[in-house]
């Protein structure tokens, strides 16, 4: 009541008061109806917003990485249809344009799209965007409202046709289209911004795709260049370590042939063409070590005897080339390593020396132990404190200039090229002192010659004499037992029945697997070898294992064999690697025979035949 009281008194003190208060009323209620639509318009804004984010999220999930390039054109054109109903629209064009020259370099198409971008237009998006306005700012994109027409209904402006372009990352420009069947509102300044905003990130998208897959490729296509390249540089290492063994067999073989004309003895150039021989099946056996990922077996050895024992390989190969090495015993020049290695580290240096060297060439040998008291730097790394074996190898010859020389040690750097330098020789001495933890010091000046000083660490273990690494310890002889062969070479079958035979065995060859199973129908073998190229695709291991009838299988490998040799382990069967010495041969016999002994037969059984 006071309150009413006090509103009367309020109004009759002022005759202005209700129509101020209703004008009041009306402004205020104008206000809240404003920011009640502005509200609401921020909502949807917003609302559109979040929902154009999810688009694009499901647009990155649609880009999935398996994608080959066929598909992502597929799933591009489903994205772009998507994108194209998310606002409204019933066809779509997007178009990828070089800047420059104007020329469309993709484009995507919904299943309906609308024509081509007239020339006018594009060459209006391409002036607008990418480039440089008069106050200095690039646009990032520029809209278009292509159907744009005058109506006079209760809505305003419409339209029937946009476009929109924005720049790319890869520095393109794309041109989008969108059609509409029935001519809607015109497109807001909120919704252009949305439209450019989406397009943009859509186009990310898709371009970050490409560039993981681009990446991918060339990743597969480096590893894939990489492994032809270590296949060419092994290839090329083996045929230049085998063509320093065959000089050495071709020169000691023509030295035998003039001497055995003249009826003299040649009995020890035949000994130094089994020991180049026997070093040609080590360097066989360290390939494959490698393709087993197992490391090579070294012992303790004297650095002097093995360079002495080199000389005679390293005089048969290179003929012109003197070689000086006054090498004095000294008891404590031991490292780790294995001969074959160290001859290979000094006939590549002494052949390097040769080829590079157009006339006559000395190369002078010397081998030491040092002791590095401190870090010290050498031409590859540094030599930490410690003893070392040293050998040094110094030419005569006409040096390395300052621009080769960091090269040198390279794969397939050569600067002999014309002449079939392969460039592998000092690659190869790196690669094999570095496996034996050594370290290489070079000097060199043009006209000067050259110095390799190669520095082994110390062992203070005994030495292992150059010849226990290749003379092959006591053969093992068998007492008649009989031993089945199959071997589909005719030649290949004699050799090895007499190498089996001169082993202290009974063999029985066959030419073919048919021939040999007829005959252990009727006999049973102490040993059955089979050559795996005389197995026929029909038959797998365990058809082997039942022919055999609980005797010992040998298979005759070549190559990988890689199916075969798993399934003859999982069967215990004995392996033997063509091609395989006498030696190599009484090894797989014994261990064949050794692990059947369980099932040896009695020694009274019937034996007949002993060839077919």
């Amino acid at each position: 009541m006071k309150d009413c009281k006090y509103w009367g008194v309020l109004v009759s003190v002022s005759p202005f008061s209700p129509v101020a208060y209703a004008t009041l009323s009306v402004l205020l209620c104008t206000y809240a109806s404003i920011l009640t639509f502005w509200g609401r318009s921020q909502a949807r804004s917003i609302n559109r917003l979040l929902e154009s984010q999810s688009l694009l999220n499901r647009f990155e999930r649609a880009f999935d990485d398996n994608l080959t390039r066929g598909e992502f054109g597929v799933v591009a054109t489903r994205v772009l249809t998507e994108f194209a109903q998310y606002f409204g629209a019933d066809e779509l064009r997007l178009e990828i344009v070089e800047p420059r020259t104007g020329v469309t370099v993709e484009e995507f198409l919904s299943a309906r799209s609308p024509p081509p971008t007239e020339p006018e237009v594009k060459a209006d998006f391409l002036k607008r965007v990418g480039t440089k306005q008069p106050d200095g700012e690039q646009a990032a994109f520029h809209f278009v409202d292509l159907g744009r027409m005058q109506a006079r209904a209760i809505r305003g402006r419409v339209t029937a046709q946009v476009a929109a372009a924005v720049t790319t990352p890869l520095g393109r420009i794309g041109i989008l289209q969108m059609a509409y069947r029935k001519p809607r509102q015109a497109f807001g300044e909120d919704e252009i911004l949305l439209l450019c905003a989406s397009l943009s990130g859509l186009i990310q998208t898709a371009v970050d795709h490409c560039k993981r897959k681009n990446r991918e490729d060339l990743e597969r296509r480096l590893n894939h260049a990489e492994r032809v390249q270590a296949v060419g540089t092994l290839a090329g290492g083996i045929a230049h370590e085998f063509n320093n063994i065959l000089g050495a067999l071709l020169g000691y073989g023509e030295m035998a042939l003039q001497r055995a004309g003249e009826g003299q003895n040649v009995e020890h150039y035949l000994q130094e063409m089994m020991l180049t021989a026997r070093r040609a099946e080590f360097i066989v056996n360290q390939i494959l070590t490698l393709s087993r990922s197992r490391e090579q077996e070294r012992r303790p050895i004297n650095l002097v005897e093995a360079i002495r024992d080199a000389l005679p390989l390293i005089s048969a190969s290179l003929p012109n080339l003197e070689v000086n090495a006054p090498l004095a015993s000294n008891d404590d020049c031991v490292m780790l390593g294995h001969p074959v290695e160290l001859q290979q580290v000094a006939m590549n240096l002494c052949k390097n020396a040769w080829e590079a060297s157009s006339g006559h060439i000395r190369v002078d040998f010397n081998v030491d132990v040092v002791l590095v008291e401190s870090v010290r730097s050498l031409f590859l790394g540094l030599l930490q404190p410690g003893k070392y074996v040293r050998v040094c190898i110094a030419d005569n010859g006409s040096g390395i200039s300052p621009e080769t020389l960091p090269h040198i040690f390279e794969p397939f750097f050569t600067t002999k090229a014309a002449i079939g330098g392969t460039g592998l020789g000092l690659a190869a001495v790196h690669g094999l002192v570095t496996a034996m933890d050594g370290r290489i010091n070079v000097t060199s000046s043009p006209g000067m010659g050259t110095s390799f000083e190669v520095y082994f660490p110390h062992s203070a273990l005994p030495p292992t004499p150059t010849s226990q690494f290749f003379v092959a310890p006591h053969v093992m002889l068998g007492d008649g037992q009989l031993i089945a062969l199959v071997e589909p070479h005719c030649r290949d079958l004699a050799m090895h029945e007499e190498k089996i035979a001169a082993l202290g065995y009974e063999p029985v060859g066959f030419s073919d697997i048919g021939m040999m199973e007829e005959w252990l129908s009727t006999q049973i073998p102490d040993m059955i070898m089979i050559d795996v190229r005389s197995i026929p695709p029909s038959h797998s291991a365990r058809d082997i294992e039942k022919m055999a009838r609980g005797s010992p299988v040998v298979l005759i490998l070549h190559g990988g064999n890689a199916e075969i040799l798993n399934a003859a382990s999982a069967l215990r069967f004995t392996l033997l690697r063509e091609p395989w010495s006498s030696r190599a041969l009484a090894d797989a016999i014994r261990e064949g025979l050794v692990e059947s002994v369980p099932q040896v037969r009695s020694a009274t059984r019937q034996r007949s035949g002993s060839s077919l």
